[in-house]
């Protein structure tokens, strides 16, 4: 049978991160206890009331918080309007308004609070209650990110590295993840070693990638331990180590990684380090294919094919196939033209083969380039034609009349 696949290292970074998680208002400072600083913040002092109301929040006492910080916002100190910013976007002790958070925000950022620079460029980003400005985010982002924000800076490296409204610049993005991960910032450091194995911005260096992974997965990073397993499954000959591989696999597996469950159903069906076991391999990529990893859907639809782990069902593996395929998973592409070009679970069809066989080969995959040359030749205009026709009709999600697979 054809050889299983296995996802390949490479972190979904389209867009930078936006997310408004708590810690991004500010920890309480330490100092006084909440008896003390209530005296202090009575009598009118902004540091005190910024102080209680972050201690107030901590202790999840929202309504009390956001009346403290208010105060202190209102004296324009700029740790309490970035805090008073956020709650407004999360609806803690106050009802979510956007139009607050961004005024609030707005004046935290004028004064150079690069808590708030982050958060407002998030809302640009997303056009959370402002208009969506990606320029002014990416503003943001960068004036935030000089001021140290570790968070800032890993965005700024999305953009870089993904040319997201800049030009792309590999060398340019290897120096603000390396920023970033230099404040502890794990998926800085997850990515910065991706980019270290791959040898992109910087020269290779698979001891330092490792050494990132390593010093991610230990501040719980499920993603490090996702390439830590990937660089232990197949590092060189010295650096080989299947166990490590497997324990880290779960690690990941554990934390939802989809990409862990598809390596450990290969693990399981190749038979390395532990006992091959088909039904255990199948198991572990129905976990992914229910993530959503095309290449465990794909595995599945193999196994299914072959007989592997399950009696033989090739209705099966045409849907399987064709769920991937339509999803844009060349080898599945492939796979489902072969099945209509040789009628195995499905009437022969050259012309759905060509379809499918075509798409594969779109998406640069070579055997299919190879096919796909042959059956234009065999189908002639009209058949090429009638293809066409019938790939229009998926790309509208209206197959068209005589499609053998439902």
């Amino acid at each position: 049978m054809r050889r299983l696949v296995l996802p390949v290292f490479v972190l979904a970074l389209l867009s930078p991160a936006t997310a408004f998680p708590a810690e991004r208002a500010g920890r309480a400072p330490a100092g006084p206890g909440l008896k003390s600083l209530r005296r202090s913040a009575l009598a009118g002092s902004a540091t005190a009331q910024y102080a209680l109301g972050a201690g107030l929040r901590e202790r999840r006492d929202y309504a009390a918080a956001a009346g403290w910080l208010r105060k202190a916002a209102a004296q324009g100190l700029a740790e309490a309007q970035n805090s008073l910013g956020v709650m407004y976007l999360n609806a803690e002790g106050v009802p979510r308004d956007y139009g607050e958070a961004a005024l609030w925000l707005r004046r935290a950022a004028d004064q150079g609070s690069a808590k708030a620079q982050f958060n407002l460029a998030a809302m640009y980003m997303e056009g959370t209650g402002v208009a969506k400005d990606e320029d002014k985010a990416r503003e943001l982002f960068l004036k935030s990110a000089a001021l140290g924000d570790a968070d800032a800076q890993f965005n700024v490296g999305v953009t870089y590295r993904a040319g997201l409204g800049v030009e792309k610049d590999p060398a340019a993005a290897v120096g603000w993840f390396g920023k970033a991960a230099g404040l502890g910032h794990p998926a800085a450091k997850t990515v910065l070693a991706e980019m270290l194995l791959r040898g992109e911005g910087a020269p290779k260096d698979a001891a330092a990638a490792v050494a990132l992974l390593k010093e991610a997965a230990a501040l719980g990073h499920a993603q490090a331990h996702y390439g830590l397993g990937l660089t232990y499954y197949f590092g060189s000959a010295s650096a080989k180590d299947h166990r490590e591989a497997i324990k880290h696999f779960e690690e990941a597996a554990a934390r939802k990684i989809p990409e862990a469950h598809t390596a450990l159903g290969l693990a399981y069906y190749e038979g390395v380090v532990v006992r091959r076991d088909y039904k255990l391999a199948r198991r572990w990529f129905e976990r992914a294919a229910a993530l959503g990893q095309l290449q465990a859907v794909y595995n599945l639809a193999t196994m299914y094919r072959d007989g592997e782990g399950a009696k033989e069902d090739l209705g099966a593996a045409l849907r399987l196939y064709r769920e991937a395929a339509l999803k844009g998973d060349a080898d599945s592409q492939y796979q489902l033209g072969l099945m209509h070009l040789e009628g195995r679970g499905t009437p022969k069809d050259k012309v759905w083969g060509y379809v499918w066989v075509a798409m594969a080969a779109e998406r640069g995959h070579s055997s299919a380039k190879l096919m796909a040359q042959d059956l234009v030749v065999e189908l002639g205009p009209g058949g090429v034609a009638s293809a066409k026709e019938r790939a229009a009709s998926l790309d509208k999600g209206t197959p068209t009349k005589g499609t053998p697979i439902k």
